[in-house]
């Protein structure tokens, strides 16, 4: 019964998806990067090592040194042009700074909506206990909550959250042969995607997010004199399908460094860089792209189409239970006649439950390919108006 239940939602659910994605494995090749947040770095020694987003907020982390217990500097940039209680706000204007704690080397961070959690893979683990763990910060007030311990063999480089199948994603260090791993939302191994050593141009791996089938992360190229790259990787094929290379449009600039990227809307990227200049200043730079997307064509008409089950599936619960109450004579039996209708009931309230998160997932995942179309036609607007001029 269990199961004819779950593949009937299953099908219901298989029905109604908004199958939106990367249009293709090329879809970096020629990108145009637009410069939203320019701040100096604070440290002396300071670079900024990662980034992501909240509903409301850009954040990024400035690692002011490996070997000291000086705390790191968090950085949340207002997302939009409201803050979260609805008060007007200059768009990616600083909103809040942290300082507080150590993360080590800061090199990955991925946020989890569902918990309120932003993971922060450490890389480096100067603290012996620190290996192979992420630290867990809180999205609201960035402040530490909790270390968890993923491995003990390698330390953590990047790590990414794929929120369609709430789960993450991380990459090893050298030690792991820069390998990408699949965690559940409680940081259990579930999947390891093989080793990437060599794969790729460069000879290390900076952060990464996941978009759909594809992870995403820049190549450490830095002093080698060839460019900078990002690279897309399928999770599916199990391998990297394209390096693109980048182009920031730099001016007066001596030295840069791509360091983390994150998905702000579906298709729309923003990566944070750290530039030098001639006349010395030192610079976090946050860049912002759209790439190729494919998003239904109901979608973008503007209709979104919905089939409301949840009151059928409630429906045929309470069918069920008066059938089955109407055909047990002597309800307060302990037996069959009385386990099968509680069974049901127990059986149909979990997977209305998970059918209506599921159908709760859906609702966001439309809220934010609307938001991202909106998104996507102002830059379309912006480079238009560039060209012209």
């Amino acid at each position: 019964m269990a199961l004819c239940i779950i593949c009937l939602l299953s099908c219901m659910w298989g029905a109604d998806t908004v199958h939106a994605q990367i249009a293709s494995d090329n879809a970096f090749e020629g990108a145009k990067w637009e410069k939203i947040i320019e701040d100096p770095i604070e440290a002396g020694t300071g670079v900024v090592q990662s980034i992501c987003a909240t509903e409301h907020y850009i954040i990024c982390i400035e690692n002011t040194g490996d070997d000291t217990n000086a705390p790191d500097v968090i950085k949340a940039y207002y997302r939009n042009d409201v803050d979260e209680f609805g008060n007007p706000v200059e768009r990616y204007s600083l909103a809040k700074r942290v300082a507080d704690m150590d993360y080590e080397h800061a090199n990955g961070m991925a946020y989890n909506p569902n918990t309120g959690e932003i993971a922060v893979a450490l890389y480096t683990s100067n603290d012996w206990q620190n290996r192979g763990s992420i630290y867990l910060m809180d999205a609201g007030t960035l402040a530490f909550k909790s270390r968890v311990q993923v491995s003990d063999r390698y330390n953590i480089l990047g790590i990414g959250y794929d929120v369609e199948n709430d789960r993450y994603v991380i990459q090893t260090n050298e030690e792991g042969g820069y390998s990408f791993k699949v965690l559940d939302s409680q940081f259990q191994l579930v999947e390891d995607l093989g080793e990437y050593r060599g794969t790729a141009k460069g000879e290390n791996f900076q952060d990464l997010c996941v978009s759909g089938d594809y992870i995403i992360n820049f190549p450490l190229t830095l002093f080698m004199g060839i460019g900078d790259y990002v690279n897309m990787y399928s999770i599916s094929r199990r391998m990297l399908v394209s390096e693109a290379l980048l182009d920031f449009q730099f001016e007066g600039v001596v030295q840069d460094e791509p360091e983390g990227i994150c998905e702000l809307e579906p298709g729309v990227f923003a990566a944070v860089v750290n530039v030098n200049y001639e006349d010395g200043r030192r610079t976090a730079c946050v860049y912002k792209t759209m790439v190729p997307y494919d998003i239904p064509l109901d979608l973008i008409d503007g209709q979104e189409v919905t089939k409301d089950v949840g009151n059928d599936v409630e429906n045929g619960v309470e069918k069920d239970v008066a059938t089955e109450k109407n055909a047990s004579p002597m309800p307060f039996i302990i037996g069959w006649k009385f386990i099968l209708p509680v069974a049901a009931v127990v059986v149909f309230s979990l997977a209305a439950l998970a059918y209506w998160r599921l159908q709760a997932i859906r609702r966001e995942r439309m809220r934010k390919l609307k938001q991202a179309r909106r998104e996507r036609e102002r830059i379309r607007r912006i480079m238009e108006d560039y060209a012209e001029e």
